[in-house]
């Protein structure tokens, strides 16, 4: 083995963040540039110029969903490991109370006729029914293995969940609060996305790396797309019906023809996108980057307009549909809710020169592991010069 230098030098940018101190600040403090994913310069603090940062609020343990209540504006946030919803105050930016559901809810959407939320509570192969003004439980509906993705169409009153251990989805009468159906997905179903004009629901497989395309009439897959790994995110532009997927473990969003129902791009993104987003203005994407700890705003085309730095390990984004451009983090390694202006009105004028990451050039972070067979604790400077891999497990 090589012995350690005395100042080991980084050649290449971390992909992830490293520690969660020093280098998850300097990541933050970034300008916004991926060329050849192409960028705009974006000011770190934000302030008077792409966006402004309004707050952090805790809610829970690894919070995933969040949305809005119209009638109320207060944000719900499903916190997976805490198995309850935090309800916060938009407006004095705190969590006014919890409403226990069942074990790990990981998405949660609203039904805008009723004004009931759902939860898809994982572990309890269910959808927890909740009445927001009595802030309490009203009933549950039995889904299939492991629910983790939810979508509504409030129009045709049916709402969908993505059941990732039994490979279904599940699809129930918003009224009855029944399942009225079951349609074979594949292994990791999760994120579901509705195109109510074209009368199609998309179902993504997160360990298929595939979208299953679903007839609405008559609960048909019609088309099945592969995709590149780990998809976990889906949106429909509201006009043209192209299809928008966050492919996690590719770092890359797939835009699909909402017509054609082909992929048509593979667009960059900074690293591990997890939820995605269409904007209110159908002009631009609200990307959480869950390996950046940041919220990407994206061009339809893949340009990044701006780069928000918020939580860590961030997970669902949604923009509140009382406050145009205020969006709404979850952020899952924190436990925080991160609350944002995007200040844009469109792209920025001018992209920028790549930068290199700052810490490149400077020494190698210390990092020691323990050995797979004899436990000790081994320092990586043991493998300097030589190529290696690091396995990193995440829980999420």
């Amino acid at each position: 083995m090589s012995a350690l230098p005395e100042e080991p030098l980084l050649d290449a940018a971390p992909d992830g963040l490293g520690s969660p101190g020093d280098a998850r600040q300097q990541l933050q403090e970034l300008p916004a540039v991926i060329d050849g994913g192409p960028s705009c310069l974006v000011d770190p603090t934000g302030e008077g110029r792409a966006y402004r940062l309004i707050g952090e609020v805790e809610v829970g343990l690894d919070p995933e969903g969040v949305v809005v209540h119209r009638a109320t504006g207060r944000i719900y946030v499903a916190c997976s490991r805490s198995n309850f919803v935090a309800v916060v105050d938009p407006e004095e930016l705190r969590v006014i109370e919890t409403i226990p559901v069942g074990d790990e809810p990981i998405d949660i959407v609203v039904d805008e006729k009723t004004g009931r939320i759902f939860t898809a509570d994982a572990r309890s192969d269910q959808l927890s029914v909740i009445d927001a003004h009595a802030g309490k439980v009203t009933a549950t509906v039995p889904v299939g293995c492991y629910p983790s993705g939810l979508c509504i169409d409030v129009e045709g009153r049916r709402l969908y969940s993505g059941d990732a251990a039994g490979s279904t989805m599940s699809v129930v009468d918003l009224d009855r609060l029944e399942r009225i159906g079951v349609v074979d997905a594949e292994l990791g179903a999760g994120a579901v996305a509705v195109d109510p004009r074209a009368r199609r629901v998309y179902c993504v497989n997160f360990l298929a790396s595939s979208v299953n395309v679903v007839e609405q009439d008559t609960l048909e897959v019609t088309a099945r797309l592969p995709l590149l790994a780990g998809p976990c995110a889906v949106a429909v532009h509201h006009e043209s019906g192209d299809v928008f997927i966050a492919d996690s473990l590719a770092s890359t969003i797939t835009r699909i023809d909402g017509c054609s129902v082909e992929k048509t791009a593979e667009m960059a993104v900074p690293n591990a996108p997890v939820g995605l987003t269409m904007g209110s203005r159908d002009d631009r994407l609200y990307v959480g980057n869950r390996g950046d700890g940041t919220v990407s705003v994206m061009g339809l085309d893949g340009t990044e307009w701006s780069r928000i730095p918020v939580g860590a390990a961030p997970g669902g984004v949604w923009e509140d549909p009382l406050h145009p451009g205020r969006v709404l983090v979850a952020n899952a390694g924190s436990g925080t809710l991160t609350i944002a202006e995007d200040l844009l009105d469109g792209p920025p004028p001018r992209p920028v020169a790549p930068v290199l990451h700052p810490m490149v050039g400077k020494k190698m972070p210390a990092l020691s592991l323990p050995d797979l067979w004899t436990e000790e604790l081994r320092d990586l400077g043991e493998w300097a010069g030589r190529k290696y891999v690091i396995n990193v497990f995440a829980s999420w």
